[in-house]
């Protein structure tokens, strides 16, 4: 029974193929287990190849909330709302000007759309700002002749353009 018994532990011992990496080795002290300050830990090196994966290691600025920030969030959802705003188009040339405003996931959302069942066909109005609360998504009203249209943008990070992932139909609108 001993024989069976350390045959199975040595197998599930093994079960993962590879050797795992060490744990990290805290330092004991008489008043408990002490972790190193991460705060004096020194970062990563920037601009020099990942030795995983091989791509360059440029670290995100982290956006904030400022006026820079408002002006492009505002010029453009203003920007998208007027290339989305095009009923009497063609899909290839509304298109052609709307993919390239757009995230990933509204590319793949907005690229069978008819563009002739948009209601509105003019941006009325300067963009409006309505939700904040984080740096990476702003919600913003878009006055339209059709109605105020709401337009979720989002960014990677402080450098990176905004982008349109949702147009919001004005209130009451199916």
């Amino acid at each position: 029974m001993a024989a069976v018994v350390v045959v199975s532990v040595a197998a599930l011992t093994s079960c993962g193929g590879h050797a795992s990496a060490p744990a990290p080795n805290p330092s004991v002290s008489s008043s408990g287990v002490v972790y190193p300050d991460l705060g004096k830990i020194t970062p990563g090196p920037t601009g020099v190849p990942d030795e995983d994966t091989g791509e360059i290691v440029i670290p995100e600025s982290v956006p904030v909330w400022d006026a820079a920030s408002r002006t492009s969030a505002a010029a453009a959802a203003e920007k998208v709302m007027t290339a989305y705003a095009r009923p009497a188009l063609t899909f290839d040339e509304w298109w052609a000007a709307l993919q390239p405003l757009l995230d990933q996931q509204a590319s793949r959302d907005y690229a069978y759309m008819d563009p002739s069942r948009i209601i509105a066909s003019q941006v009325t109005g300067p963009a409006v700002i309505t939700d904040e609360s984080s740096a990476y998504v702003a919600h913003v009203d878009v006055p339209t002749d059709a109605g105020t249209y709401g337009v979720i943008l989002s960014r990677s990070d402080a450098n990176a353009p905004w982008l349109a992932s949702r147009f919001v139909l004005p209130e009451g609108v199916n």
